[in-house]
């Protein structure tokens, strides 16, 4: 064992003492350090392989929660695995130093190949590479060359386990990886004789460079090692062996352009992963040796690989400037907003800004910015810094990509925050002021948000697996103050509030009355009812506040700390809710945006942004954009075989060479148009090209052609999987379906937003399961889960003393720690007696010391002035805690724990980023698993979103080409994300004359003057089609023949498209049934809504216009033709739409996009609006019938949508609700070409426009629109319908109600005369659709006449005649018989009418005559006889059941089973009054009485009232009623009178029977066997002689007969006459039953009849005693059996466990839970002591009862008394009672407290906080002496009761336990305090508990003789006596002894590495001190006991030096 020496801190997150020290790993602690190596709260070493509880180190490892050995995240090292062992051959056996692990171990250091099948070759092959590569590392093999090319080999393989175990090699020290490194770099600078430099060179970079080394992420850590040591200090080594390099090498070697290459990559990588090398002075001179060398060849050469050397150098160039900016920081000592630096391009010379400190987030440099704004960013007055676009305008930045890159990042940030920052602001000002009205509605602004008062931090937790989170509760909102609890949870759910991701803002005041603010997400909007339970929130909770689950979205340490705050001061505020902003939505892309200007890289930056040096171009001019890099390479063509429908042509693709195809052929062959041919040309003869497609010219078609033909080709240009990305969930989805029904099935789809069911197995979660990890990852994955799972439970401990210190009020579980630590003299006080000796006990020691205070220490903080802590505590040091007074205790007591949550903080931050750290590395591993499953497939689907999210994975899997969807439509900071690294062809499709990206920001948007300065929602797409200053346009592929609309609605889009031309198919499309034109506006004069109208101030609407277009709906689909996909109703307003949607909800299902349900939430538009809506009428109008059928009268669903979300979508008939009309011409966002484009391109087959004509036409495109209507008449104020039936028939409606009245049912108002079918009459009803006609059903009467019969069918003529229900009377069935009446149709088959007469007929078999209905038949084997069966049952009762039920036929054979007897019983009970109630149990006894009134199935207590037996002659009865009684029976006869007149035939003393007088009695009666002995009758005897007795059953017999028969002479003497003289002594024999009746045998009931109670009631209280004993019995087996099962579940650890992490919970609360089973079973065992105790025993209280009586007989009884005096005998002797059961049931207790005492001294042992935190009255110490008297004292009774097997099972119990208790007190942890003294009294009586052990023992090993089976016992006896009287000793052998020292003295954190030393305790056994070698703790030997350790450096008395053991 050893003990802990002084050792140096590991890490300190913060400078204050006691938090310091407790991140030590040795020395002192909170608890004063370690014994015996077991680890403590202090961190101490531990041989169990983990650290401490912060920081500090392990023997066997690093510490799992304080500093870390290696990078967080990574896993402690291990030995490394034999790799001789795997192959099966290793030669050095148990001695070699390399690990052979066993079959079953989970954690495998070094890649293997799978033993369940055979390795291929390439497996062989590539398995021998690696370990020659690996043997030449570890041997310094000089042969550089050919080590680098063989890892170089490794890496090109396939295998990507031997890839990761290259970068480990690298990496790992102890192999020599780093060493090779650096003697490469030195060969490489110092020219060594034989070896070549640039062939050495070349192979080196090659390896380092190598993609399977560089982007897994899992191995991140091992790379940057390699880095690391090529770069040497601040990059030095490798700049310089780069410069050395390209100065001494010829420009004219044969691999120079390859050297050029690998040395930019490894370049970039460097600077990449060192930023320091950025400003590194030797930089700038090899970039432009590295730039001139490129450039001089690239001038001669077209190689690609100098082509990406070039954009790599630049990239580097960039990083470097970005690095000075940011060091030189231009905005430092500014203080003006505006500065003049450079000269700016624009012909006018503009100031250029530089941001930077107007306030704490404002930098020149974007990668310093915070996502989310600060307090101070949202409180300035200074304007943000927003540069244009426009790059003629100034910017600060002259570099292109820079200024590109900080502009887009600026921009994006201030559309998503600026509106919120104004309206935070707002808050922040007023959140402080009492007299500011917060309002709880939806802010009325450009920005919408939710504000809820009342707001608090009610709970800070840690939910498993996802870390820190909050809950906050607020005011519920005003609109919800007065309704239910099911209208609050419907309209929480309905709403859009606080949903899931949505961003919330706390801003609160501090106690110096600042505003605070805090960033949350939502993580868990629950409306559900909630237990009383951590980490649960609801928004409808009775009686509470609502309230949400959130995180933090910046969890640094400065927001930690004020959530700390706000939480422990109770700060309340208000809770913003911002429904709009979801950062999953826009952190990635900003990020990503960071990211890339740290990388100062972009793909395509020649395309996408001017050169600095080109001024003055033309950007009406065109650039020539050359092919992809893959296809450039020689002998490379396209081949279009995938997509010619004709699998046996060919047709080749030099896209060198666009011209050269045929275009013809290409479009006879694959059944493409000749602009979509030309766009596939052009898209691949182009690296970077855009495809413009027109409303219904195909666009998506082209781009699944496009991705077929790429396909084709991914193996030859090594293509890798295709990237398809759009901007929309619903537009990704389609396209990939698309891509599935050409066969494209290997596609992985990322992002969980996927509405498609074909796609659900082709999302990346799913995929991702299936693909193997290697073990390495396994193992990464599983240390790094159980690490963040530790620190969590660490931070989780913390989170207890900030809810202490929210009660403010301490207490002493957690001040203890804290003052241990840095008061120990105060602590000492607080543990120990008082001056007087007295001991505090029963209260907390902080409760009683402070007392009460009203005001808590967080609304009253201590007055530093008032109070000086140093010297309260300078007092409280030397005068006594108690000595200062109540206010000075509380200003000591707040001031600690104020210390404590400063503390709190750091050390919470510290864990939770530790956590972080872990799950990073998690994260790493499975994106590495990831990007194996995307490499293999051919197409990866994903958003802008998702693509910025998992940039670092997708960046990863080598894609060549990016095909973006919806192109025009995304902003172009998204686009920037696709462009990731080693992206080769970049395909943009869209079309820009469509919709712009949608933005918040209406001032950034190029429509507006102030927004064509940023053009935000200008996308790239639309930038690059045009041009732009200094940027000409790059030519753009337009696609021109549309296939969607007819001729008519395209020709109002043709001045956007001139060329645009109408394929054959949509030249002859169907006109729009019920119109009388295809095409048509109707003009109207109705002026739109005011705003106060139209319900919310920022959108419009026309409420004329919404009755109008629903009546033309309904019109439309009263056609029958159309289904619900073809009709949409398009509007450009929510505030429109939303109207439309409650007009049309009475009649359809209105369907609403997801996009359309947004924008109606964020103008406003609540999904239920209970302001509004009465909760009557929600719940009459809900589900009504009648509003289900009005549903489904006429289509199941309606397309409704706004315009902007219906691009990209199609109907046959669309309906336009423009809603403007006013006569200022204002018509909004609807005078954007690019809106009215796609207003006007949506529809098929017919438009119909409804609007002011006049108020449009202000605009060039609607005039020209107008003019085209005009010319063909398809405008007017009337909007013309058709009728089907009369067409001719003119319809014109220019009021909702015409519709009503000129086209009711969808035709005209005339009456519809055509024939129905198939009846031929004319239809009478209003004219309507075809559809309904056909449905119609006459209304005629029915002419129709049956074959059956000739009666009129009664029903109308649409009805279905069905069978003739007319009665026909008098029909003569087969049978005979007549049936009055029938219905006309049965008489069809009069066989199949029923006979409902009854007859007789004899049933065969049994011969029964039954009466059954007619048409039954006996004779079938299914008819069942009814007839009684009567006969007599063997119980005597008749069987209920009939002939059928009891007789049938197996085999022919006739089988009887009668029916089971149902009568009751009704025999009296044998100890009680009742009769049985159980059904017939003949044969079986009755068992227990179940009556209520005596449960006799439990033992019943005796009646001890007086007896009632009295006569004049023998006197009375003295005892209780339930005794046997003491006097003499009467043999007279009774000489009173029956009620007849006759003596009474009974004995003196009987109830007399006055139904039984011998002259009137019954004949039967007369006639009974009275007298058994002479065989005599009633009659016959004579009564004066044998007077009869009456038994209970109603038998009687005479005197003589029953004397006999109920042996009354056991219980009386008799003289020799026969007479009866006295009493016999019954107390020690035990009846065998209760009397009964000699005929019946029923037995005699008490008390029926007093002649026989002695006999009677003897028998019925043996009864009683024997019920007694067996219920007792019973319940203890039971007790017993599950005393065995809860021991069981003990031992197997399926209880709960101690856990030091579980903060301050009571340790006493925690073991009650453990043992809670136990301590169940033991209350049980003790009220089974209780019951069976002899006090509660029935004999004990009958012998209480009888000697009571004697009692008062004896003292009311006089001398005189005549009474005869009779012979008492016994019949008052104490009775013998059964103790057996009661020892057994004291043993099963003792047997529970011996198990919960064995588990408690286990548990106290293992871990050793528990003893601190245990009562000093629940440790082991205290509880077991106790235990050890309680069990020699139930020995001893039992050695009384004779009872061996009890008395050694005890002695068993006790000698275990006093082992056991010997051996905790040498275990258990020390605590010395000074004046105590340092053994307990067990300590001292341990001695004499050993011997009264071995005493019982040896009495136990006497005691197994004594009985049969006693040598079961015998062999344990024998070994628990040797164990305990002798000590067991082996000697050590040399070897033994040599292997100990070796393994204490070598290794990490041996003896050989910290100076310990070795000591020898008082009797000799040896032990080591660690680290500095001498003492600073007091511990025990385990061997013996004896003191060892010390403290202060000094040994304690008798440890000497084990000079031996060194």
């Amino acid at each position: 064992m050893s003990s802990s020496g002084d050792e140096s801190t590991i890490r300190r997150p913060f400078d204050v003492s006691w938090r310091t020290r407790r991140d030590r790993g040795g020395g002192s602690s909170w608890r004063g350090g370690s014994a015996g190596g077991r680890g403590n709260w202090g961190g101490s070493n531990t041989p169990r392989g983990r650290g401490g509880w912060l920081g500090g180190s392990s023997e066997s490892g690093p510490s799992w929660r304080g500093g870390r050995s290696a990078r967080h995240g990574e896993p402690p090292r291990s030995r490394r695995v034999c790799d001789f062992f795997l192959r099966g051959r290793c030669a050095y056996g148990s001695s070699c130093k390399f690990d052979h692990p066993s079959t079953t171990s989970t954690v495998v250091t070094t890649p293997s190949f799978s033993n369940d099948r055979n390795p291929s070759q390439l497996e062989i092959t590539t398995r021998d590479d690696y370990l020659d590569f690996k043997r030449h590392i570890k041997r310094m093999s000089d042969d550089f060359v050919g080590t680098w090319t063989l890892a170089s080999t490794v890496l090109d393989s396939s295998f990507r386990e031997r890839h990761q175990a290259v970068a480990r090699d690298l990496a790992d020290d102890d192999l020599g990886g780093p060493s090779f490194i650096r003697r490469t770099v030195e060969a490489c600078m110092d020219r060594l004789e034989g070896i070549p430099q640039l062939p050495l060179i070349e192979a080196f970079l090659k390896t380092i460079t190598h993609k399977s080394l560089v982007t897994p992420l899992s191995i991140e850590s091992y790379v940057g090692t390699i880095y690391r040591i090529l770069g040497g200090v601040n990059g030095d080594r490798g700049l310089s062996c780069f410069t050395v390099v390209l100065t001494n090498a010829s420009p004219m070697a044969r691999n120079y352009t390859s050297v050029l290459g690998l040395m930019a990559a490894a370049l970039r990588e460097l600077v990449s992963r060192e930023p320091r090398i950025q400003l590194n002075d030797k930089l700038p001179p090899l970039l432009e040796l590295l730039s001139n060398d490129i450039g001089s060849i690239h001038g001669t050469s077209t190689s690609v690989e100098l082509q990406v050397a070039k954009v790599q150098v630049q990239s580097i160039e960039r990083m470097a400037r970005v690095a000075r900016l940011r060091l030189a920081d231009p905005a430092a000592g500014l203080g003006t907003e505006t500065g003049v630096v450079g000269t700016p391009r624009s012909t006018f010379p503009h100031s250029i800004i530089i941001p930077g400190g107007s306030h704490d987030n404002d930098f020149p440099d974007i990668t310093r910015i915070q996502i989310f704004p600060t307090l101070e960013e949202i409180q300035s007055d200074h304007a943000e810094f927003l540069p244009s676009t426009d790059f003629s305008q100034p910017h600060f930045f002259d570099d292109p990509l820079q200024r590109h890159i900080d502009t887009a990042f600026r921009l994006l940030r201030h559309d998503i925050f600026g509106s919120l920052k104004e309206t935070l602001r707002h808050f922040t000002q007023q959140v402080h002021s009492p007299s500011t009205e917060l309002s709880a509605s939806a802010i009325t602004s450009d920005f919408r948000a939710h504000s809820y008062s009342g707001a608090i931090v009610e709970q800070i937790f840690i939910r498993p697996g996802a870390g820190l989170e909050v809950i906050l509760s607020f005011s519920s909102p005003p609109q919800l103050q007065a309704r239910s609890k099911a209208d609050c949870r419907r309209w929480w759910k309905d709403s859009s509030r606080l949903q899931h991701g949505a961003l919330v803002c706390f801003i609160f005041t501090t106690s110096r009355r600042e505003s605070s603010m805090l960033f949350f997400v939502v993580t868990d909007k629950s409306v559900d009812d909630i237990k009383d339970e951590e980490g649960l929130s609801s928004l409808v909770q009775p009686g509470l506040d609502p309230s949400v689950s959130v995180k933090l979205v910046c969890q640094d340490e400065r927001n930690l700390s004020l959530l700390n705050r706000a939480f422990v001061e109770k700060m309340t505020g208000t809770v913003i809710d911002i429904p709009g902003i979801i950062p999953d939505t826009f952190v990635p892309i900003l990020r990503n945006l960071q990211q890339m200007m740290e990388e100062g890289y972009l793909p395509f930056q020649q395309w996408i942004l001017p050169s600095p040096q080109v001024d003055g171009v033309d950007q009406k001019q065109t650039m020539n954009v050359p092919p992809p890099l893959y296809a450039r390479k020689k002998g490379f063509v396209f081949r279009f075989d995938s997509i010619l429908t004709d699998q046996e042509d060919s047709l080749l693709f030099d896209s060198q060479f666009p011209d050269s195809v045929d275009l013809q052929r290409l479009e006879n062959g694959t059944g493409l148009d000749k602009g979509q041919c030309r766009a596939l040309i052009e898209a691949l003869s182009r690296e970077y090209a855009l495809i413009q497609g027109p409303p219904g010219t195909g666009k998506s078609y082209v781009g699944v052609q496009l991705l077929r033909v790429l396909l084709s080709h991914k193996r030859s240009a090594d293509l890798g999987p295709i990237v398809v990305i759009c901007y929309t969930n619903r537009a990704l989805d389609q396209f990939l379906k698309h891509l599935l029904d050409v066969g494209i099935d290997s596609i992985i789809r990322i992002g969980g937003q996927s509405q498609s069911e074909e796609l659900a197995d082709k999302n990346l979660r799913v995929v991702g399961r299936y693909e193997p990890k290697f073990p390495t990852e396994s193992y990464r994955l599983g240390s790094n889960r159980e690490l963040a799972r530790e620190e969590l439970a660490c931070a989780e401990k913390y989170l207890n003393t900030l809810q202490m210190a929210r009660r403010g009020r301490p207490d002493w579980r957690a001040v203890s720690e804290y003052l241990t630590d840095s008061h120990p003299r105060i602590a000492d006080q607080f543990e120990r007696e008082d001056e007087e000796g007295f001991t505090l006990v029963g209260k907390d020691p902080m409760d009683a010391w402070l007392g009460k205070k009203d005001i808590p220490w967080t609304q009253q903080r201590v007055d530093d002035r008032q109070f000086d802590v140093k010297v309260l505590e300078e007092r409280a040091e030397t005068h006594g805690v108690w000595s200062l007074r109540k206010p000075e205790r509380w200003a000591l007591a707040e001031s600690w724990l104020s210390r404590m949550v400063i503390g709190v903080n750091d050390h919470l931050f510290f864990h939770l980023e530790a956590s972080k750290d872990a799950n990073e590395a998690i994260h790493r591993v499975h994106t590495d698993v990831n990007s194996r499953a995307l490499r293999a497939a051919d197409v990866i689907g994903v958003t802008t979103t998702g693509l910025a999210r998992n940039i670092s994975m997708l960046r990863g899997i080598g894609a060549k080409v990016v095909v973006c969807e919806e192109a025009a439509e995304v902003m172009e900071p998204h686009i920037i994300s696709a462009m990731m690294p080693g992206v080769e062809h970049f395909i943009q499709i869209g079309d820009h004359r469509q919709l712009r990206p949608q933005i918040n920001n209406y001032g950034f948007s190029v429509e507006t003057p102030k927004g064509r300065r940023y053009q935000l929602d200008r996308s790239q797409f639309e930038r690059r089609a045009e041009g732009e200053p200094g940027l000409p346009a790059l030519p753009v592929a337009q696609l021109n023949i549309q296939r969607r609309m007819r001729p008519e609605i395209s020709s109002l889009i043709r001045t956007v498209y001139p060329d645009l031309e109408d394929h054959d198919c949509v030249r002859n499309l169907p006109d729009v049934t019920g119109m009388r034109e295809n095409l048509f506006w109707l003009n109207h004069r109705h002026p739109e809504d005011d705003k106060f109208d139209a319900g919310k101030g920022k959108s419009h609407s026309n409420s004329w216009e919404v009755s109008m277009a629903t009546s033309l709906v309904r019109h439309l689909v009263r056609q029958g033709k159309y289904k619900s996909t073809d009709i949409a109703l398009l509007t450009p307003y929510t505030g429109q739409l939303q109207k439309l949607r409650a007009a049309l909800r009475d009649d359809f299902e209105v369907f609403l996009s997801d996009r359309d349900l947004e924008k109606l939430a964020d103008d406003g538009f609540e999904a239920v609006e209970l302001e509004s809506e009465s909760a009557e009428d929600a719940s009459s109008m809900g589900n009504s019938p009648e509003r289900r059928l009005q549903k489904t009268s006429l289509i199941n669903t309606i397309r409704l949508a706004t315009v902007d979300n219906f691009q990209g979508e199609e109907a046959k008939v669309i309906i336009v609700s423009l809603v403007r009309s006013n006569n200022t011409g204002g018509i909004g966002f609807l005078k954007t070409e690019n809106r009215i484009n796609v207003l006007l391109s949506r529809a098929q087959h017919g438009m119909y426009l409804i609007g002011n004509a006049n108020t449009y036409q202000r605009i060039n495109m609607w005039a020209d629109v107008c003019q085209q209507l005009a010319e063909r008449g398809a405008i007017g104020d009337s909007i013309p319908l058709c009728c089907p039936r009369h067409p001719d028939t003119p319809i014109e409606c220019s009021d909702p109600e015409d519709f009503l009245r000129w086209s009711p049912e969808g035709g005209c108002n005339l009456i519809c005369g055509q024939r129905l079918v198939p009846c031929g009459h004319r239809c009478t009803a209003m004219c309507h659709s075809q559809a309904l006609h056909d449905v119609f059903n006459c209304s005629q009467q029915c002419p129709r006449l049956r074959k059956t019969c000739k009666h009129p069918c009664p029903k109308l003529c649409g009805e279905q005649c069905g069978p003739c229900l007319v009665m026909v009377k008098d029909i003569k069935l087969p049978c005979g018989h007549i049936v009055d009446e029938v219905e006309c149709h049965k008489t069809i088959d009069l066989a199949a009418i029923t006979c409902l007469n009854l007859v007789e007929k004899t049933v065969p078999g049994c011969e029964h005559k039954v009466s059954v209905l007619c048409q039954k038949d006996v004779s079938t084997s299914s008819f069942r006889c009814p007839a009684p069966c009567n006969e007599t049952l063997p119980c005597g009762d008749r069987c209920t059941g009939s002939c059928g039920m009891c007789v049938g036929f197996f085999l022919d054979d006739s089988v009887i089973t009668h029916q089971k007897c149902q009568k009751i019983c009704g025999l009296p009970s044998s100890t009680c009054n009742h009769l049985c109630t159980k059904k017939c149990h003949k044969g079986q006894p009755c068992g227990g009485c179940t009556e209520r009134c005596q449960r006799c199935h439990k033992p019943c207590a005796p009646c001890i009232e007086r007896c009632a037996w009295v006569c004049d002659h023998m006197g009375e009865c003295s005892l209780p009623c339930a005794a046997p009684c003491d006097r003499l029976p009467c043999d007279r006869r009774c000489s009173r009178l029956l009620k007849c007149g006759h003596q009474c035939p009974s004995f003196c003393g009987e109830e007399c029977p006055q139904d039984l007088c011998q002259f009137r009695c019954r004949s039967e009666q007369k006639e009974e066997d009275v007298d058994v002995l002479e065989f005599k009758l009633y009659e016959e005897v004579s009564l004066d002689d044998t007077p009869i007795v009456v038994l209970s059953c109603g038998h009687f017999f005479t005197g003589k007969t029953l004397d006999g028969t109920l042996q009354m002479a056991e219980v009386y003497t008799t003289n020799p006459a026969g007479e009866y003289n006295g009493l016999r002594d019954v107390a020690g024999i035990m009846s065998n039953s209760v009397p009964s009746c000699p005929k019946c045998r029923i037995p005699t009931r008490q008390f029926a009849t007093r002649r026989y109670n002695r006999v009677v009631n003897k028998a019925v209280m043996d009864e009683t005693i024997k019920r007694f004993l067996v219920d007792g019995s019973r319940r203890l087996n039971e007790l017993q059996k599950r005393f065995n099962t809860a021991r069981d579940k003990l031992s197997l650890g399926l209880s709960p466990l101690w856990d030091k992490t579980s903060g301050f919970i009571s340790a006493s609360s925690v073991l009650r839970d453990r043992y809670r089973e136990l301590h169940s079973i033991d209350m049980a065992t003790r009220k089974l002591q209780h019951d069976m105790d002899e006090e509660n025993q029935p004999a004990r209280k009958l012998f209480d009862a009888i000697n009571s009586s004697h009692q008062r007989q004896i003292n009311s009884l006089s001398p005189e008394n005549g009474l005869p005096r009779i012979s008492a005998r016994g019949s008052s002797s104490t009775p013998v009672y059964n103790s057996q059961i009661l020892l057994e049931a004291n043993a099963l207790h003792l047997q529970i407290r011996a198990t919960i005492l064995q588990d408690k001294i286990k548990m106290t042992v293992e871990f050793d906080d528990l003893h601190g935190a245990l009562k000093s009255v629940d440790r082991a110490e205290a509880e077991a002496p106790e235990f050890l008297e309680a069990c020699l004292g139930v020995v001893t009774k039992a050695r009384t009761a004779k009872l061996p097997r009890l008395v050694i099972t005890l002695s068993l119990v006790y000698a275990q336990m006093t082992k056991l208790a010997a051996w905790y007190m040498r275990e258990r942890p020390i605590y010395i305090v000074v004046g105590q003294p340092e053994q307990t009294a067990f300590e001292a009586e341990s001695g004499d508990h050993r011997a009264t052990a071995c005493k019982l023992l040896e009495e136990a090993l006497g005691l197994c003789e004594t009985f049969e089976d006693g040598k079961t016992f015998r062999r344990e006896v024998e070994e628990t006596l040797r164990n305990l009287v002798s000590t067991r000793y082996e000697e050590v052998t040399p070897e033994e002894v040599k292997a100990i020292k070796l393994a204490m003295v070598s290794g990490f954190g041996g003896l050989s590495t910290n100076s310990g030393h070795w000591y020898n305790c008082e009797n000799g056994h040896p032990f080591a001190i660690g680290g500095c070698g001498m003492p600073m703790e007091v511990a025990r030997c385990p061997e013996c006991g004896a003191r060892i350790g010390g403290l202060d450096h000094t040994l304690v008395d008798g440890v000497s030096r084990a000079e031996g053991m060194e």
